[in-house]
């Protein structure tokens, strides 16, 4: 998990790719054609990876999805600037935590 948040980090932190999620994102709220596109093409296999290595079911894996690219973008939204090492090194922590304790996210479901 700690690998895959520092990947998605390095991602966002290049050059106009939080921009270009961002925007898109931002789209999608009143799209459901473009929510799709978004899900099947982008998250889905990222979803299926994780969960088959984490073994987590899928709401926890789109929760774990929703946490550390919403808070990547938020920062780069806030900012200007992704994120720096320091502050992934804390996010790492922080989902860690969460699935180590095996939090379950289903009572907001």
């Amino acid at each position: 998990m700690a690998s895959t948040i520092r990947w998605i980090a390095a991602k966002i932190g290049e050059p106009g790719i939080g921009d270009a999620f961002a925007g898109v994102f931002s789209d999608a709220v009143s799209d459901p054609p473009l929510r799709e596109i978004l899900s099947a093409r982008f998250q889905d296999p990222y979803r299926l990876q994780l969960q088959d290595t984490l073994g987590e079911p899928e709401h926890r894996v789109l929760f774990f999805i929703d946490v550390v690219v919403g808070t990547l973008l938020h920062r780069m939204g806030m900012t200007g600037s992704p994120m720096t090492d320091a502050d992934v090194a804390a996010l790492v922590d922080v989902v860690l935590r969460h699935f180590a304790g095996g939090a379950d996210t289903t009572a907001t479901h």
